[in-house]
């Protein structure tokens, strides 16, 4: 799925590089990436954008608290997935760059880590819109942000993957959710041209 999803970016990209700043918030880019991944027909299973996550309260009331960006099913258990969660990177305000590394943390990686995302599996992936083009200081800066956060995160490893150059920056973190669970969430981080 991650050279499906590399491969899918520039199409994604095309037709937002004219809008690159009225049109580029996250939804809006990941929908494009959704889109950009069907077109493909490379996908080993089905793509659903803004998976809605059930939860029954104990009077049997069923709400849709929340989302998540995408997620890939493979056969018919709707149970089983795999969640994608995505965040902007290194966003562009006039001259100053906003990092956004907190917000990638704390409201992307930590829903899985929390059990609100991807509750009891064993898997799940961060994918990163870097909007300046620069993977390393955003790989920099999000290294230093779950460093900070390591405790609140459970953080029990992180590992870099060669990444040559032009190609999106990848890396893998693993933590303990609790009562013997552990997960280990694959992070993309997408170069904007």
């Amino acid at each position: 799925m991650a050279e499906a999803i590399e491969n899918a970016w520039p199409v994604c990209i095309k037709p937002l590089q004219s809008r690159k700043g009225a049109m580029t918030h996250e939804d809006h880019i990941t929908v494009h990436l959704v889109s950009a991944l069907r077109r493909t027909k490379k996908v080993p299973g089905r793509i659903e954008y803004q998976y809605s996550l059930q939860e029954e309260l104990a009077d049997g009331y069923v709400t849709t608290p929340s989302s998540i960006d995408f997620v890939l099913t493979v056969g018919d258990d709707e149970e089983v997935y795999l969640a994608y969660e995505c965040k902007r990177l290194n966003v562009t305000y006039g001259t100053r760059v906003r990092n956004y590394c907190g917000p990638y943390v704390d409201d992307g990686l930590m829903r899985f880590v929390s059990g609100q995302y991807a509750k009891g599996l064993p898997m799940a992936t961060m994918i990163g819109y870097v909007m300046n083009g620069n993977n390393t200081t955003a790989r920099r800066g999000l290294r230093r942000a779950m460093k900070l956060r390591t405790a609140a995160l459970r953080l029990t490893a992180e590992q870099d993957r060669l990444s040559t150059a032009g190609r999106p920056t990848r890396f893998t973190s693993t933590h303990d959710c609790g009562s013997g669970h552990s997960m280990s969430v694959e992070h993309h981080l997408l170069s904007w041209p």
